[in-house]
């Protein structure tokens, strides 16, 4: 059980690095600029790069805390691993103040009319 739990938690770490690097991607296709000011696959970048890292540093920690490390209570190791959720913190907190950042900016073009109506009324 151990090793199918470390396999899918490892998975799970890659599958979110590469999202969050794909993320970032440029896309002439993406339906507006991202706030860092081009058209990015994901337009919620970097809020969303931010949380697919942390959801890869989240499984690193869960992996390596309580499945590949053995020694002691859960607790205990816990305690051992915690200072791996420093740079964990730090992540999350860039990842809230992205969603603010981008909240700010895209309320500006909050209109009531959809990109299809605006192609439709051209």
């Amino acid at each position: 059980m151990h090793r199918l739990s470390y396999k899918l938690l490892l998975l799970l770490t890659i599958l979110a690095t590469i999202a969050g690097l794909v993320s970032m991607i440029p896309a002439q296709g993406a339906s507006y600029d991202s706030v860092m000011g081009y058209k990015a696959l994901c337009t919620f970048a970097p809020a969303s790069v931010f949380f697919c890292f942390l959801v890869a540093g989240l499984s690193c920690f869960i992996r390596s805390t309580f499945i590949k490390d053995q020694s002691g209570s859960p607790q205990e190791r816990f305690k051992r691993h915690g200072k791996s959720l420093i740079p964990l913190t730090l992540i999350l907190i860039l990842a809230l103040g992205s969603t603010v950042w981008f909240n700010q900016v895209k309320k500006q073009y909050t209109d009531g009319v959809s990109s299809a109506t605006m192609e439709e009324t051209k």
